[in-house]
């Protein structure tokens, strides 16, 4: 009976000593300062193990994301990028373990890139005027200091920057398709930069092949990068002076990305398909693969939750007491009380642009289900209840066709709703009937406004000569359209008075 008791035992400890959870497609790799541990961002946490591989352990316990770990030059603790709160904010926690506290309030939020060498600060990239393309700036935040106006570097886009270790001087990179966009050789290829802070200079330093992620070196005279230059993205080591560019890694099946270095440049670590990678500089350079683990049971069926921090395209019923709106890709019910929302669509595809009509018994809205953009409408299984007080839904598609449909709206008597297909043509709908006509054509989209009985509308369109007029036409086509600017400049915007009596639009007059 003991030797059986001491079997049972034995195989029970082997059972759950065998308990582990290979990590793999991990991201967000960071290197401590000395070389000998590493934080890292999986399944939604920051976690941290010993650079040799082994046991991970995470550090953070939130159900939002939190990411981009950077170790302070000292090594006692980690900043990271949580969105626990809504936003991207940056925190910071001791490296053992522990309560963070949040350093940054910005409603657009952060990218963490690393410490400053004095550990005084923290360099982030942030993105603060969305109209244009590359609006992205560096800007430094710093610990224990009331936070004013923002500290940007220069005004300038740049990405995946990398300070010098006496702070002098920033690597970074211009251009660049994504990473993942393989062999690509055009005018657009990766650049890297150098800017020096006292002379407030920009010089190109590589240029031509897809060269990415700069890391300095402890000596500030040598780099190292990840290029193409033999069509996979490897590790290579660039020297200042001499010019000197050296190839370390030598994969020929995938590409090394998100390349990070240790404080005292005694190791450096990347990503390689699936798992984390780190190598000795100046000895055999050899990659060696960093098989990680955390503790689980791997029986136990996995759990998955969406976690939904914002909602868009909003649409209040007309008596304001019901919201719909879109939120992970699907369409939402809800009271202006605030109760749970009832989830209207539960697709793979994303909906969009929710519409109620006027009395508030159908919501229209466009998704993407069964592979092409149509127009879907939506009634509550029982008409007795409120939108969020049903738990079933009929839905009903009125468009089937290749044709992507977009831009929808009401007119202000509910009898009719318009919307874009293709390129720019506008079409209108009957909404009780659901018989659609194209009204006219136009390579691009208009801007229009209903009257207010809902019989004509005014649109602004452009001419195959890139004039932009005003013109008015009835909804029912009795009339031809009628061209209200006539003007050879661009006029845009055109509204209806509310009396039907006026209409304004913006024009260019000279």
């Amino acid at each position: 009976m003991w030797r059986a008791n001491f079997t049972l035992a034995l195989l029970m400890s082997s059972f759950v000593g065998s308990a582990k959870v290979p990590i793999r497609l991990a991201s967000d790799l960071a290197v401590s300062p000395n070389g000998k541990q590493i934080a890292f961002f999986w399944r939604g946490d920051v976690w941290s193990a010993p650079i040799i591989g082994g046991a991970a352990r995470q550090l953070t316990h939130h159900p939002a994301i939190d990411r981009q770990p950077a170790w302070s030059p000292d090594g006692k603790q980690i900043a990271f990028v949580s969105e626990r709160e809504g936003g991207r904010q940056v925190w910071v926690m001791p490296a053992a373990g522990g309560a963070p506290h949040k350093l940054t309030l910005h409603t657009e939020g952060f990218v963490l890139e690393e410490w400053m060498p004095d550990g005084k600060g923290l360099l982030t990239s942030i993105t603060r005027d969305h109209f244009w393309r590359h609006s992205e700036r560096f800007s430094i935040i710093q610990p224990g200091k009331k936070q004013r106006a923002e500290q940007v570097l220069f005004d300038d886009y740049g990405q995946y920057p990398s300070v010098s270790p006496d702070g002098k001087k920033l690597l970074y990179n211009r251009e660049g398709e994504r990473w993942w966009r393989k062999g690509y050789t055009g005018s657009r290829t990766a650049q890297i930069w150098m800017w020096d802070t006292e002379s407030k200079a920009h010089s190109k330093l590589l240029d031509g092949e897809d060269a990415r992620w700069p890391l300095w070196k402890p000596d500030g005279k040598t780099f190292y990068y990840v290029g193409a230059r033999n069509g996979v993205l490897n590790l290579r080591e660039y020297t200042l002076k001499t010019k000197n560019d050296r190839q370390i890694t030598k994969f020929k099946d995938d590409s090394v990305i998100f390349p990070t270095i240790s404080r005292d440049g005694s190791v450096v670590a990347f990503r390689h398909l699936f798992d984390f990678y780190q190598l000795k500089p100046g000895q055999a350079e050899k990659p060696v693969k960093i098989n990680l683990w955390a503790p689980g049971d791997v029986t136990i069926a996995k759990t998955h939750r969406r976690i939904l921090n914002k909602a868009t395209e909003v649409a209040f019923s007309k008596d304001g007491l019901e919201i719909a709106f879109i939120a992970g890709g699907d369409a939402w019910i809800m009271d202006t009380e605030l109760r749970e929302p009832i989830q209207l669509t539960n697709t793979p595809e994303e909906e969009s642009e929710p519409l109620w009509s006027k009395d508030g018994n159908q919501l229209i809205f466009l998704s993407g289900k069964g592979g092409q953009e149509d127009i879907w409408q939506a009634e509550r299984a029982d008409t007795l209840k409120y939108w969020w007080q049903n738990k079933a839904f009929k839905l009903k598609r009125l468009t089937n066709d290749p044709s992507t449909e977009y831009g929808l709206s009401l007119s202000p008597d509910g009898g009719t709703f318009g919307y874009y297909k293709d390129r720019g043509d506008f079409w209108v709908m009957d909404k009780k009937t659901h018989k659609a006509k194209r009204l006219f054509k136009s390579w691009n989209s208009s801007q229009y406004d209903w009257s207010p009985d809902g019989k004509w509308i005014v649109y602004a369109v452009s001419d195959n000569d890139f004039n932009r007029d005003i013109w008015l036409r009835p909804i029912d086509g009795s009339r031809e359209p009628f061209n209200l600017s006539r003007h050879p400049d661009n006029e845009y915007e055109p509204r209806w008075s509310p009396d039907g009596k006026m209409i304004a639009f913006v024009g260019r007059r000279r």
